[in-house]
């Protein structure tokens, strides 16, 4: 059985951060192919606005997705993060494909792309909850809320408890796999 997962890192939040690291390993070890977009440095451009900034990026990844033959996969896989998690809905929607999507900390812009049987994790301290928790509601999503936890699924000041978290999201990100 053939599989991949396609991995978008959020601003900042690269794939040496825990959530993208432990998961990327987590695919790993289930024998998955990784696709990993690397579009930081874009994201960090001076002389760039925003809008440009994520224009180039969405070329970036299209680029790096136009060449992947989906249709040699049993299994695909969109694992992504904040600023992420709105690119990988855009894609999977223009090239009318349905991979399992997985959205850890969604942006507001992702939340029209999120679909019913997606999965979905918040921290109830993330700026964005209240959206998200709002969408879910209405369309019917079930998302892992993280209790007390920030844009990072971390809580402020408490490291074991943010430990405790990754292990979480890491074993729910492991069922939906």
């Amino acid at each position: 059985m053939k599989k991949l997962v396609i991995m978008f890192p959020g601003v900042g939040y690269t794939m040496d951060f825990p959530l993208m690291y432990y998961a990327s390993s987590l695919y790993e070890a289930k024998g998955y192919e990784q696709v990993h977009m690397k579009y930081n440095s874009i994201l960090f451009e001076p002389d760039l606005t925003k809008e440009e900034k994520t224009l180039k990026a969405r070329e970036y990844i299209w680029e790096k997705a136009k060449n992947i033959d989906f249709s040699a996969y049993d299994e695909v896989v969109f694992l992504s993060k904040s600023f992420g998690t709105a690119e990988a809905g855009i894609l999977a929607d223009k090239l009318g494909i349905s991979p399992t999507q997985i959205y850890l900390t969604p942006m507001p812009r992702a939340l029209p792309y999120i679909k019913e049987g997606d999965t979905v994790v918040i921290g109830t301290a993330d700026e964005v909850y209240p959206e998200c928790k709002k969408y879910c509601d209405e369309h019917g999503i079930k998302p892992l809320y993280i209790e007390g936890a920030n844009h990072s699924l971390e809580v402020e000041g408490k490291l074991f408890e943010s430990l405790e978290i990754l292990r979480d999201v890491m074993r729910y990100i492991e069922k939906h796999a």
